[in-house]
């Protein structure tokens, strides 16, 4: 059962991001003592074939076509992920369909092992306790930076904006990155300086967040998406209240008939919000608002309406 949930976890919708029926945990927990995993020998390659593979194992893409505008680099964090699975190959050509589609290059890290929740420990995931990321985080931000860098000797030009995406554990660790103000234009060259968050499925509004937020001077544009049926989607509420208390320039956007996952609509609004767009919130569609969902990975293949009924005449 564990195996099935954190599947559907890791994979992401043809277009977007893929649903699934695990939310990982926001709650700080203590990071094991033995040194995480960078680069285990016995993975098969991180990058699907049709991406770059950078130095670290970042994997690239930018589209042949790209509009005029600033330039643009988005960071995709990735969820729990199974090593050898191969279940970030879907995340990561999702995430080259989406900067093809929005003229944006896109690299996908790697998180770590050895830092993942109870039960997945060894799995590739990214460092939400404070244990963790005295650890890894470090070493993780000058990947980052260190492959933007590269992009940007490649074309001659660079990047003017960055944005920080995260999907479910990665959506936690993007929250935890921007109310701590880790990715803030310091002085430190070691990590790229973010100018807009989008956490999908994922990030709390967790008290030791919020304590950190508080002494936060710079607030980048934060969207905030996530699904009605997500049994988790409370988290993402409770961090769209927080951020809206905090006076952060904020956009909350849910979509009322998915479940773990992020939604097409949802991703347009995010690049139009972080593009610093006024946007309107877009009518859910009536059809199931993604591609693929947890059914893939479930024995319901579908799921029966309730048929409305008539509400009974007022006696006079």
């Amino acid at each position: 059962m564990r195996r099935l949930l954190a599947c559907a976890a890791a994979l992401f919708v043809t277009s977007a991001f893929a649903s699934s029926a695990l939310a990982d945990s926001p709650t700080p927990a203590a990071a094991p003592s033995s040194a995480p995993s960078a680069a285990p020998a016995d993975e098969s390659a991180w990058c699907a074939p049709e991406l770059t593979t950078l130095k670290n194992d970042v994997c690239s893409f930018t589209p042949a076509d790209v509009p005029s505008g600033p330039r643009t680099l988005v960071i995709f964090l990735h969820g729990v992920t199974e090593p050898g699975s191969n279940w970030q190959w879907t995340f990561q050509r999702a995430a080259m369909r989406i900067a093809t589609s929005k003229g944006f290059s896109v690299i996908t890290p790697r998180g770590r092992r050895g830092i993942g929740p109870k039960g997945m420990e060894d799995w590739w995931t990214w460092p939400t306790a404070e244990t963790a990321q005295q650890k890894v985080e470090s070493d993780l931000l000058a990947e980052w930076t260190e492959a933007k860098e590269e992009l940007e000797a490649k074309s001659g030009a660079k990047f003017e904006r960055v944005w920080i995406f995260g999907f479910s554990n990665g959506a936690y660790y993007a929250t935890s990155l921007a109310m701590r103000g880790r990715l803030a234009d310091d002085g430190d060259a070691k990590h790229p300086i973010a100018d807009g968050y989008a956490a999908f499925a994922g990030g709390s509004g967790a008290s030791y967040l919020k304590l950190a937020a508080a002494k936060t001077k710079t607030r980048p544009r934060f969207f905030v998406g996530w699904g009605g049926k997500d049994p988790k989607h409370g988290d993402q509420e409770e961090l769209a209240a927080m951020l809206h208390d905090l006076g952060w320039p904020s956009k909350s956007d849910p979509a009322k008939n998915a479940g773990h996952t992020a939604t097409d609509r949802q991703l347009s609004d995010a690049v139009a919000f972080l593009s610093g767009k006024e946007i309107e919130p877009t009518p859910e569609p009536a059809a199931t608002p993604s591609k693929m969902t947890a059914r893939a990975h479930s024995k319901k293949a579908t799921t029966k309406k309730k048929g409305s009924k008539k509400p009974k005449p007022k006696k006079s």
